[in-house]
């Protein structure tokens, strides 16, 4: 792989300075340094998915060389920068990317960002801002930030209705699944909340998500207040099996222990 990236670079370094040798015409010249650019960018993104934040760092930072206005770029710096710790710099590269037209990906990387940060007002502007493209494609995930943020923010009718669009979406978030179920049971509705938490379950068994200790000891309260002694019975096992020392264990033994006829 190494060696490959090491090609990757040799070939984009003889691009780019081709690109000043060569007496071709500026409509060539500038398709030339638009395909190095893009290129870095590539390079910069796969080094930082192997968290090779120098060497993502070097890539992006040449590619703002032959372009100081590249959004991607931009964009891939300062998710370096956060996950660096490095939140002045994450910041001006997010507004940069913005600034420099790089749209709704823009947008909710920064909101995302700002998620992370608990900066939750900003957050939901920036989401908010994604979610007037209807064509983006991750607005189903933005659909669930926003309900996350709003939830945040005590704007509860806001995320319900943000979570249900999200599912109307695509069915496969299990966030909007669980923030529902929260939101239902915490308001005593547990028939629409038991609803959702098999929506939930749903992906567990598809193994797309995975149970907490949270997560079980909420279903166990639905499973037992909707009588599915079969779910409850489940979930009871695997909470005492794997989540013996959490909270949500005691929390589940003083409970069942109420339950017991005296």
């Amino acid at each position: 792989m190494q060696k490959l990236l090491q090609v990757i670079v040799v070939s984009i370094c003889l691009l780019v300075s081709s690109c000043v040798t060569k007496t071709i015409s500026p409509y060539d010249d500038k398709k030339d340094l638009a395909k190095a650019e893009r290129s870095y960018i590539q390079l910069g993104y796969g080094y930082f998915e192997r968290d090779n934040f120098l060497e993502a760092k070097k890539s992006l930072t040449t590619a703002l060389e032959i372009n100081s206005r590249s959004a991607g770029a931009h964009i891939g710096l300062a998710r370096v920068y956060d996950r660096e710790l490095e939140y002045e710099l994450a910041n001006d590269h997010f507004r940069k990317a913005i600034r420099y037209g790089g749209g709704s990906e823009a947008h909710f990387q920064y909101g995302v960002y700002l998620y992370n940060r608990h900066e939750y007002q900003g957050a939901y502007r920036e989401f908010k801002t994604v979610l007037k493209d209807t064509i983006y494609e991750r607005r189903p995930q933005a659909f669930e930030y926003q309900a996350i943020v709003s939830s945040r923010l005590g704007k509860t009718d806001e995320s319900i209705s943000y979570y249900r669009r999200a599912i109307a979406l695509t069915n496969d978030l299990p966030n909007a699944h669980l923030g529902l179920t929260r939101i239902y049971f915490n308001r005593g509705e547990n028939d629409v909340a038991y609803k959702y938490y098999g929506g939930f379950i749903r992906l567990v068994r598809e193994q797309q998500v995975r149970h907490t200790a949270a997560t079980l000891w909420l279903g166990i309260q639905l499973a037992h207040l909707n009588n599915d002694a079969n779910l409850e019975a489940s979930l009871e096992l695997q909470l005492k099996n794997q989540f013996k020392k959490t909270p949500q264990y005691k929390q589940y033994e003083k409970w069942k222990a109420e339950q017991s006829p005296s």
